[in-house]
C-alpha cells in the first residue's frame, strides 16, 4: 500500500505581488526565504519530489496554506535473528 508524507506551508504574502512576508514550513519559519518569491519556493519543492494536494486561501489577511505530498519511502529491513556461534 503506498504511503505518504505530507508537508505543510503556511504562506503570507504581501497584497498586489508574488513577495512573501512570511514563510512557515510545519511550523518553522523560512527566514532565508523572506522576501522571496511564493512561485520559486514552490517549484523548488516540485523538483524535490513534492506535489500540491491542497490549497486554502484568506483574502481578508493574504494568507495561504499549501499541502504538499509524496510517497514516503519506505526502507524495507530484514529481520536477522542473532545466532549464537559455539567455539569448541
Amino acid at each position: 500500500m503506498q504511503k505518504w508524507e505530507y508537508l505543510l506551508v503556511d504562506a503570507n504574502m504581501y497584497p498586489f505581488g508574488n513577495k512573501l512576508i512570511s514563510l512557515y514550513v510545519n511550523g518553522e519559519e523560512m527566514r532565508d526565504w523572506k522576501q522571496g518569491s511564493l512561485h520559486l519556493f514552490v517549484n523548488q519543492l516540485g523538483e524535490e519530489g513534492w506535489e500540491l494536494a491542497a490549497l486554502r486561501h484568506d483574502s481578508k489577511y493574504d494568507q495561504n496554506c499549501l499541502i504538499f505530498k509524496r510517497p514516503k519511502i519506505v526502507k524495507k529491513s530484514r529481520s536477522i535473528k542473532n545466532h549464537e556461534v559455539n567455539k569448541n
